[in-house]
């Protein structure tokens, strides 16, 4: 998957962790996106993204709602499901 998809889920990654108050790094390293240090999310190709407690595969996900939910579960249990509004700025 390109890094350019892989930059753009570090942005909205690190966009939620101030909407949930979540005082984690997001980094790109090896093609895969690192949320604090335990959690990785990793391209699954054709398309998606899977996540990974350490060795552990927390789910598998074909869109940004399924990967945000099980973020926001593992990283800010106490914050209420709600919704996220993920946008892009025109230029």
């Amino acid at each position: 998957m390109s890094s350019h998809k892989t930059d753009r889920l570090a942005r909205v990654l690190s966009g939620a962790l101030r909407v949930w108050a979540v005082s984690a790094s997001v980094e790109e390293q090896s093609g895969a996106v690192v949320v604090g240090e335990h959690l990785r999310v990793v391209p699954d190709l054709p398309h998606g993204w899977m996540v990974f407690r350490g060795e552990h595969l927390l789910g598998a996900h074909a869109g940004l709602p399924g990967l945000l939910r099980t973020l926001r579960h593992e990283l800010a249990p106490g914050i209420a499901g709600g919704r996220l509004i993920i946008a892009c700025q025109s230029l």
